[in-house]
């Protein structure tokens, strides 16, 4: 069996070996960078089946090597690495096209977690769809294709946004709780995390644009639903 490539670019050699070690403890393949320009030229000699990068590195942000690999049109899953807990970072890294975030500092079983759960989204270890295709008034979830179009245009998920509107499309009109939804698409290790779904689901609802974000509802204390019919306002 052919192991699972990762390529890791940090600034920072303790950072690098403790990924390193773990990974490569677990039967991974690594490749190591300290830049983004030397991340980007280790992806252009090979690629991998996994990135993962500092934000912030001399020279070139992980960020921009993120919006790199995505203008390649590569597809592999792509983590982050913050030592800044910064939401807005953050966010500028799903923009990007990350596909996870880990705040530094992190200990192993947090980062060998996130890439268990990100790996399963990549080759689709998740729970099969019943159906191939959700229509949610003019969202439209191809749930085996993993695309959402709005009015038929691709708005472009990642990998973990369409974990998440996947399972609320997969149960339109009832109220997944916080926990429910981390346990579907993170594990169920990350219950009570409900930082992450506030950044994913502001993701979210930006591409599903003015005239379908509000078949996202935020249920306070609760969690959240997506409606089959845009709700009515008073």
């Amino acid at each position: 069996m052919n192991k699972t490539s990762v390529l890791v670019a940090d600034d920072d050699p303790n950072i690098l070996r403790l990924v390193r070690v773990n990974l490569e403890g677990r039967e991974y393949s690594v490749r190591e960078a300290t830049s983004g320009v030397q991340a980007i030229a280790s992806l252009q000699q090979q690629l991998c089946d996994l990135v993962i990068l500092d934000l912030v590195m001399p020279g070139m942000t992980g960020g921009e090597v993120c919006a790199w690999i995505r203008q390649q049109g590569w597809d592999m899953p792509v983590i982050v690495l913050s030592a800044h807990d910064d939401e807005q970072l953050k966010v500028d890294a799903l923009d990007a096209g990350a596909d996870d975030y880990i705040t530094k500092p992190f200990g192993a079983s947090e980062l060998m977690a996130r890439i268990r759960a990100l790996m399963r989204r990549s080759t689709g270890t998740q729970q099969l769809p019943a159906v191939d295709v959700v229509q949610v008034s003019g969202l439209k979830v191809d749930l085996k294709g993993r695309r959402a179009f709005v009015d038929n245009e691709d708005i472009h998920l990642t990998r973990t946004e369409f974990a998440l509107l996947a399972a609320l499309v997969r149960n339109s009109d009832k109220i997944l709780s916080h926990d429910e939804l981390l346990a579907m698409v993170w594990g169920t290790e990350y219950r009570g995390s409900n930082h992450y779904l506030h950044i994913y689901f502001g993701r979210i609802r930006k591409k599903l644009g003015d005239n379908y974000s509000t078949l996202l509802e935020t249920v306070p204390g609760m969690g959240y639903i997506i409606h089959s019919t845009p709700p009515t306002t008073s």
